[in-house]
């Protein structure tokens, strides 16, 4: 049996703890090598996060700016509409053919949307009429459109005055002297201009006719909020 001695032993402990210090320091490295990959790849992250931060940034700056851009756009569309509607307008009445291109249209129009005329029987411009039982009296109406249920009696005014309502007024407590054959229908007066002073509208609705004027972007009916409220009521 070989002798061990105390020097074998120090010396056998002296190399195991080197082998375990060198390991250690292995391991040590190791770790410290992936706590650095760490790093990078987080670093590399953070860089990734911040990019893609700008460039969402910069795309909501992009944004912002095209949609006041679109803003802008349409202000100055609208603008123009406005302005080529009322050079329209203007034109018309020069021309004297506000009926054909502002009355007529618009009143087609309004039967279908505001009035609920399923169907048009009738539709009529600068319609001259004796009346059956008169012939010697004759009247003209600019404008007429026809349904099953209703008639709409419209009448255009290019500088448009308070007596006028007076004057259609009587026109429409004549109309079926010269319509007799559309008795027993609603008759509905409307009284058309491109612009219209609010004094007129409120003639216009103490007479119960409809004042119908250029509004933002079309022709419509000034005072049909408070004819048809007072007519439900």
């Amino acid at each position: 049996m070989a002798f061990v001695t105390v020097e074998d032993r120090v010396e056998w402990l002296e190399a195991m703890f080197g082998q375990f210090m060198a390991e250690m320091a292995l391991l040590n490295k190791q770790a410290k090598d992936r706590d650095q990959a760490a790093e990078k790849r987080n670093q590399a992250a953070e860089k990734r996060n911040q990019a893609a931060e700008e460039r969402m940034s910069r795309f909501e700056q992009e944004m912002r700016a095209f949609k006041d851009e679109m803003s802008e756009f349409k202000a100055e569309m609208r603008q123009s509409k406005r302005e080529l509607d009322k050079k329209w307008g203007e034109l018309a009445n020069k021309m004297g053919t506000i009926v054909e291109d502002i009355l007529a249209p618009n009143l087609r129009r309004l039967a279908r949307e505001h009035f609920g005329f399923e169907t048009i029987l009738a539709f009529m411009i600068r319609c001259t009429r004796r009346r059956p039982d008169r012939l010697a009296e004759e009247s003209e109406f600019d404008t007429l459109v026809v349904g099953p249920e209703a008639v709409i009696l419209g009448e255009a005014k290019s500088t448009p005055r308070i007596e006028y309502g007076g004057e259609f007024a009587e026109k429409v407590g004549t109309f079926f002297e010269f319509f007799p054959e559309y008795r027993g229908k609603r008759l509905i007066a409307v009284l058309g201009s491109w612009a219209m002073p609010d004094p007129v509208v409120e003639q216009l609705t103490a007479r119960r006719i409809y004042a119908m004027r250029m509004g933002e972007d079309t022709m419509e009916l000034a005072n049909a909020a408070a004819l048809e409220a007072d007519r439900v009521g």
